[in-house]
């Protein structure tokens, strides 16, 4: 029998919204009002969706192309004022993607560290974990208040600093061409999920080694991609 004490720390890192967490609606929502308060065109739920994981600045220059710098700002000023006050008024009650909790707990159980890279706001992350019970499966999680947005590298090796894992032996989960595209920067595996905001064969050509269809096959993918 192998000594547990030897085997390499594996280290699975997840995306947020769009991977762990349904949030799109509460993101739509809350852009929309903020192009509203700046008298600003709306824009549709699909439109939106091709921004999310990008983090607020990237999202609102493909949003709004013609904003300069300051208005950028105002924008995300905006709409982090409304994003507090919904949630204070208990509208942002963002559901998990079902099976979430069933394999977060099967890959806590099998040995695997847990993190999480976001482009959310620190504030945003908080809320999530602390709304669904989740945040004690998480040993490191890099939000956007911690440094350069994905897909800048950072954001993952920050976690693998935290965490004491090679990058040989880490996979990040997520939903976007940003994610695998981070994953790819940052020198680990990229595993895309199929239940995202972004298509399968989007986050294929961008660095993908698979796509999961659901959370049940999340535990053998990864054992796949960074050993059993």
């Amino acid at each position: 029998m192998s000594d547990p004490r030897s085997e390499p720390l594996r280290l699975v890192i997840f995306d947020l919204d769009g991977t762990l967490v349904d949030s799109a609606g509460g993101i739509h929502r809350c852009i929309s009002k903020s192009l509203a308060h700046h008298d600003l065109p709306p824009v549709t739920y699909e439109f939106v969706l091709g921004g999310i994981g990008l983090g607020l600045a990237a999202a609102w220059q493909r949003l709004v192309p013609d904003a300069d710098e300051a208005m950028i700002q105002k924008l995300t000023e905006t709409y982090r004022d409304y994003f507090l006050a919904s949630r204070a008024a208990g509208e942002e009650q963002d559901p998990l993607f079902p099976g979430t909790k069933e394999a977060l707990k099967a890959l806590d159980d099998a040995g695997h560290l847990l993190g999480i890279a976001t482009n959310k706001g620190r504030p945003g992350v908080e809320h999530v974990l602390k709304l669904h019970d989740i945040g004690g499966h998480f040993v490191a999680i890099r939000s956007a208040h911690d440094g350069p947005a994905k897909p800048h590298p950072d954001a993952i090796l920050d976690v693998l600093a935290k965490t004491g894992a090679e990058a040989r032996h880490t996979v990040f989960v997520g939903d976007t061409e940003t994610d695998m595209i981070t994953a790819a920067n940052a020198g680990v595996a990229a595993l895309g999920v199929g239940w995202g905001y972004h298509a399968p064969e989007l986050l294929l050509q961008t660095g993908a080694k698979a796509v999961a269809q659901d959370f049940t096959e999340l535990p053998r993918l990864i054992d796949e991609l960074i050993g059993s």
